[in-house]
């Protein structure tokens, strides 16, 4: 694969320890039985739950993806992998809505282009964090920007402070979700409205791309679960993230012992992590869980400053791609 022998050389020196951690799931309580899970991103006028998440903290074992032997990590395979992206963008321009979206979101789609074979690529909405000192003891104030999470999830699970969250276009937004394969479909159809059956015909995916911006990062860094090892009838249920005027869909995770969790120790600001949320074939990988999580060696003071962003890849052969006419955001009872 393309830039795979970059990887390889520059991934040099230590390969980083197995860290002892710790990360929360949904809790395999009889609840779920008769409720599905959901999550209420305002406060209800009702008198009812703003959610009905039953989370349980559960110790990890998170190896080193530079491990001898570990691997090779391929997302057809486990769900995730390294790409590199040697941005144009230096570290402030990061910060800067409209050069992330001139410069950087095009070189993601050319990433995925070239590591997937995808005939086209939509970055839907993209995600800038920066952990404040006091997490993950919250102040009782807004937090200025999105903070890690250390809930497994496929799909990002957001909590209802303020969030920095932009999408192409229209900035400031604070409902970007992941989603199940049932969501995705019915997105692809908002975004290409009477001509998405020419898209759809073809295989699709919902893939994730996460990077540093700043370097090398070991503060609260992401893990990756293999995908090889869950079982995604029993490890997995779909939840619904309700806005005020906006429903979505995506999976929370239960705890299993077979699971197997990886990082990516010191990792530099080219080294993106590529990882699915959904897919259109059903025999393939349908997603990755993963989620922020504490690692006790970090230096202190290296708090961490990342961007992740989500984006559709297309496989349907067309001369040209109709044009996106739908607004995903809007109420998802207008959309059925």
């Amino acid at each position: 694969m393309e830039g795979e022998q970059d990887i390889k050389s520059e991934c040099g020196g230590d390969h980083g320890p197995t860290i002892e951690s710790s990360m929360y799931y949904l809790d395999r309580v009889p609840l779920y039985d008769t409720e599905k899970p959901y999550s209420m991103r305002y406060l209800p006028e009702e008198d009812i739950p703003q959610s009905n998440y039953v989370k349980v903290k559960h110790p990890i074992s998170v190896r080193s993806i530079r491990e001898p032997g570990a691997g090779p990590f391929r997302i057809e395979q486990c769900g995730f992998q390294i790409i590199n992206i040697h941005s144009k963008l230096t570290y402030d321009e990061f910060w800067d809505n409209e050069r992330v979206q001139s410069v950087y979101i095009p070189e993601v789609k050319q990433a995925l282009k070239l590591e997937t074979g995808a005939k086209y690529v939509h970055v839907l909405d993209y995600a800038v964090r920066k952990r404040h000192e006091s997490f993950p003891v919250s102040t009782g104030k807004e937090y200025q920007y999105d903070q890690p999470t250390a809930l497994a999830h496929i799909g990002k699970n957001y909590v209802a402070e303020r969030q920095l969250f932009c999408r192409l276009e229209v900035k400031g937004t604070d409902r970007a979700l992941d989603f199940t394969a049932k969501e995705g479909e019915r997105i692809v159809r908002v975004l290409f409205g009477d001509r998405a059956e020419e898209v759809l015909k073809s295989r699709w995916q919902a893939i994730n791309v996460w990077k540093p911006i700043k370097g090398p990062l070991d503060d609260w860094p992401l893990g990756l679960c293999d995908s090889r090892s869950v079982d995604f009838a029993k490890d997995t249920i779909a939840g619904d993230i309700v806005f005020d005027d906006f429903v979505t869909e995506n999976l929370q995770i239960f705890p299993s012992p077979n699971f197997q969790w990886y990082y990516v120790p010191e990792q530099n600001t080219w080294e993106a992590l590529m990882f699915k949320s959904a897919d259109s074939d059903e025999t393939a990988v349908p997603g990755c869980p993963h989620s922020g999580f504490h690692n006790p060696h970090a230096r202190k003071g290296n708090l961490r400053e990342s961007l992740d962003c989500r984006a559709f890849v297309f496989y349907a052969d067309l001369e040209e791609y109709p044009p996106i006419v739908g607004d995903v955001f809007q109420a998802k009872s207008h959309m059925l």
